[in-house]
């Protein structure tokens, strides 16, 4: 017999089902990762898409019918009005999603993730308009958080092999590993971390900042454009090492509006 549920979530993804359905992914704060099936979602006066189409924490009450869950009613809980109204800031979100529904399993329940795409919505939707740089950079400390939560935090204090401090200037950067390992180590056992690359300590310095502060914070700090190279360049190398799915464009192509 199928039950009823009720559930808080944000929608991350969408895809159409046969001529008229709808197939969406919703990360829910007591569920996790759901994907539900929206029966005429695809028809233009559906009542149910305009809550399921924009960034939106919203309340949703899903039928189980053991196969697969299907919406039964929706309201939307609270919006992020500017940033549905901003191409720039909406590309941003979008991209957000997009590393959540490619980076969890369905059914693990994280609330801790739940309440930091909740801070991250609410962050852009308060910020002044974002330049692209600006936006690339939000969306690589979002990834970054993301892989902390979901268990791949990357160490930037301590050499990976010897795990002593590092020392400014002498340590290279091994994403499959996730972080930095001292010159030493890398020399002595060349054959283990010969993909070690080189990092400079600015771009060490502003992966540190973007793991470490507050979505708005993050507006702050002036973005040399080698550094924000260098940056962008960790941190997709560490999503491509560790998440199950590699996304379809990178962090500063997706935030291209």
């Amino acid at each position: 017999m199928a039950t009823l549920f009720r559930t808080t979530g944000i929608i991350l993804s969408r895809r159409d089902h046969r001529e008229a359905d709808r197939w969406y992914s919703a990360f829910t704060d007591g569920h996790g990762k759901v994907e539900f099936l929206a029966r005429g979602g695809h028809k233009p006066l559906a009542k149910l898409t305009p809550h399921l189409e924009m960034p939106a924490e919203i309340d949703l009450l899903l039928v189980d019918g053991r196969q697969y869950f299907t919406v039964a009613s929706t309201d939307r809980v609270r919006a992020f009005p500017n940033v549905y109204a901003d191409a720039g800031k909406l590309t941003l979100v979008s991209g957000a999603l997009h590393l959540v529904d490619i980076g969890t399993k369905p059914h693990e329940t994280d609330p801790v993730l739940y309440d930091e795409l909740t801070r991250f919505l609410a962050a852009v939707d308060e910020a002044p308009a974002l330049s692209a740089e600006r936006s690339g950079f939000l969306l690589a400390a979002f990834g970054l958080k993301l892989l902390a939560i979901i268990g791949y935090r990357p160490e930037l204090a301590n050499c990976l092999a010897c795990k002593d401090a590092l020392c400014p200037g002498s340590y290279r950067w091994y994403a499959p590993k996730g972080g930095v390992v001292c010159d030493d180590c890398s020399t002595r056992d060349a054959s283990q971390w010969f993909a070690a690359r080189p990092m400079k300590d600015e771009t060490l310095k502003l992966i540190r900042f973007a793991l470490a502060e507050r979505f708005e914070h993050q507006l702050r700090p002036h973005l040399p454009a080698d550094t924000l190279e260098a940056f962008h360049e960790a941190v997709e190398s560490l999503i491509i090492s560790h998440f199950p799915t590699i996304p379809a464009s990178s962090l500063r192509e997706a935030c291209i509006a």
